[in-house]
């Protein structure tokens, strides 16, 4: 969550492994979730203002980047659910797939209200799968 870039290592115990690979073929699937993954920070995201916030989160497993008071990303690789500190104001609840990209969908809440923890709701569909949960100041 701190901006500094990604490197994509594939292991060397594979036919097509990072030392002999000839078809980028192979790798087709994690360019496609790189762009999607590009695409939600370049769209949804002040992300060069932003810092990573895990400790506002209650779930274990999540990472949290944020700018408090404004803009709170929460990605849950297992789905499922968490909760937030929020800084005072009202925040609107987008949800966003990072398996396919797209759209945000209001979630359920849709608004959360601060300052305090409040519950951030469940993904919109496939609960157990990854999203991303996107609260923004209600302006």
């Amino acid at each position: 969550a701190g901006g500094a870039g990604v490197e994509w290592y594939f292991g060397y115990k594979f036919a097509n492994n990072d030392l002999n690979c000839e078809d980028w073929r192979s790798r087709d699937h994690i360019w496609d979730l790189t762009k999607i993954a590009l695409d939600f920070f370049q769209t949804y995201l002040p992300f060069a203002g932003m810092a990573a916030a895990d400790e506002l989160t209650t779930a274990e497993d999540d990472y949290c980047l944020a700018r408090a008071g404004e803009i709170y990303a929460i990605y849950l690789p297992f789905g499922g659910a968490s909760q937030i500190d929020l800084a005072d104001g009202d925040y609107t609840v987008k949800w966003y797939n990072p398996r396919t990209g797209g759209a945000l969908t209001t979630g359920n809440p849709p608004y959360l209200s601060g300052p305090g923890v409040q519950d951030i709701g469940l993904p919109p569909a496939d609960k157990n799968l990854d999203w991303v949960a996107l609260l923004r100041k209600a302006r």
